[in-house]
């Protein structure tokens, strides 16, 4: 009789071992977007005047600023605030970063970060919330984030006409997921036949791919088979920074909790198209206090980074990559007129 308790128990314990796994795979299935996607850290955090003190505007750093309101191609008013390194000759004469924010939370919370990016690379500074964070409108998507930054882009292009900043400076900045967002966005502009392309991206603490990221942080879900079924999320960063030209900065914290170093190391081995490559590893930088963590150091291999990529000629309005895709359309539609376009060597 007591075998028999034994075994059932036994059994029983088997049975709900195997239903809460079951029930925590569901769930992570159902509920992917929005573990990914996070517009709000705390119930009520939803626009930046909900932060806590000191993030809810520039203002409360003391720093100059400039509500933007956009619209998207797609019909959306999303939002970002710009920051001037300072007065009207200061912000023509510097570079301007455009900052992909990392998935959880709006713009407000990385005030302190902006206001030491400012100060301390002397760089304008231009971040967006994504749709469906802050202000901006709409429900996060990959396709709906990389049109966003594309509308940021263009934002930053018109101004640059408009006299306020130099077209041929700008730089793009990507933590965690707005380093996907920021490699998206480089591939997409190579991919156009419109320039200026960014001179140069700065990473931080980025990833491969949505899939390699379920690898390291859900090893139960680790197959091949259930993914390619039920993952809906992809961010193939890997797939896009192959055919990247423009010069790529890794910033990488060793002791990431949620995104293995590897990942920057595996980004920085196929981008073998890129004109300038480095990354820099902070010992004691974790997923979101890199900056923090890293000291002067971290500051100084952007400086360094910054001046490398000026010393360079600015990249045409055609990479080599668009050129070729149009090449590739000329030949194939007899529709096309002969136009004369920039070579490598031109640009």
């Amino acid at each position: 009789f007591a075998m028999f308790i034994f075994n059932q128990s036994w059994t029983m314990a088997v049975l709900m071992g195997v239903g809460a796994i079951f029930f925590f795979v569901v769930n992570i299935i159902m509920r992917q977007e929005t573990m990914l996607y996070v517009p709000l850290v705390a119930p009520g955090m939803q626009l930046p005047s909900d932060n806590p003190e000191g993030m809810k505007s520039p203002a409360d750093k003391k720093m100059p600023y400039e509500d933007v309101f956009m619209q998207t191609s797609d019909g959306l008013r999303i939002h970002g605030w710009f920051m001037p390194a300072g007065d009207e000759t200061s912000t023509k004469r510097s570079c301007t970063l455009l900052f992909c924010h990392a998935n959880a939370g709006n713009i407000g919370l990385r005030i302190p970060n902006f206001d030491a990016v400012v100060k301390t690379l002397k760089v304008n500074v231009f971040a967006i919330d994504y749709r469906g964070y802050g202000h901006s409108e709409g429900t996060p998507t990959e396709d709906g984030l990389i049109e966003d930054a594309l509308t940021a882009w263009r934002w930053l292009k018109k101004s640059a006409q408009d006299g306020r900043f130099d077209a041929n400076k700008i730089f793009v900045f990507g933590r965690s997921l707005g380093g996907a967002v920021a490699i998206a966005l480089a591939a997409a502009l190579e991919k156009s036949y419109e320039g200026p392309l960014p001179r140069g991206l700065i990473l931080e603490n980025t990833f491969t791919s949505i899939s390699a990221v379920v690898d390291a942080m859900f090893p139960l879900l680790a197959f091949e088979g259930l993914k390619k079924r039920f993952l809906r999320l992809s961010w193939a960063s890997l797939d896009r920074v192959r055919d990247l030209e423009v010069p790529l900065l890794f910033l990488t914290g060793e002791k990431d909790e949620l995104i293995p170093p590897a990942h920057s190391r595996a980004l920085l081995e196929k981008a073998e198209l890129s004109r300038l490559t480095r990354n820099i590893v902070f010992q004691d930088g974790h997923h979101n206090d890199t900056w923090e963590k890293g000291g002067e150091k971290y500051w100084a291999v952007q400086k360094e980074f910054i001046k490398e990529c000026l010393r360079s000629e600015p990249k045409g309005n055609m990479s080599s990559t668009a050129l070729a895709n149009l090449s590739k359309q000329a030949d194939n539609d007899d529709g096309w007129e002969t136009v004369d376009c920039p070579t490598k060597d031109d640009e």
